[in-house]
């Protein structure tokens, strides 16, 4: 079942991102940097982001009997991109969830709250060396749009790939 994020989903979404990032990125991140995730901090920040009165920001959940298996988020996009005024800030499905349309939902409905919010483009950054969700982005029509360094806590630093859709009506809108 895909619903809106509430206050409570917090500690789920961190299990999820924790869980996820553990298995996606081992080999392309350092064992060091993914073992300091830190599940009770990761928490207390996705319940603040949950509460909070962001306006035209969404974050979604999946639920597979009654407990939390991915998620996505998104909002005003970040870095002042002219051609993009949505960005996706993230989405993690835990592995057995994975290739059964769960994903492209959870973008659909990121995408709709973004177009609802009168911000009908899209942008997504994605670790250069993560191949899967490359070819995720692609497959939903993403065009690549730009790289960037992304320095992460603890010091570690990986190039990121942008993915854009310059408007996502019946595109992503349509994945929901």
């Amino acid at each position: 079942m895909l619903r809106r994020g509430r206050p409570g989903d917090g500690p789920a979404i961190a299990r999820v991102l924790r869980t996820s990032w553990r298995a996606t990125y081992r080999g392309l991140i350092s064992d060091e940097h993914l073992g300091a995730m830190d599940g009770p901090e990761q928490g207390g920040r996705w319940e603040a982001i949950l509460g909070g009165t962001s306006p035209g920001s969404a974050v979604f959940v999946v639920e597979e009997a009654g407990a939390v298996v991915g998620f996505a988020s998104g909002g005003h996009e970040r870095d002042a991109d002219p051609r993009h005024l949505a960005e996706l800030y993230a989405i993690y499905l835990l592995e057995g969830a994975q290739g059964r349309g769960r994903g492209r939902r959870l973008v659909g409905a990121v995408a709709e709250a973004m177009l609802e919010a009168g911000r009908p483009s899209l942008l997504a950054w994605v670790l250069k060396t993560n191949t899967g969700a490359r070819g995720f982005y692609e497959r939903l029509g993403g065009i690549p749009a730009g790289e960037k360094w992304h320095r992460y806590g603890g010091g570690f630093e990986a190039l990121e790939v942008a993915y854009g859709w310059a408007d996502v009506r019946g595109t992503l809108t349509s994945a929901k």
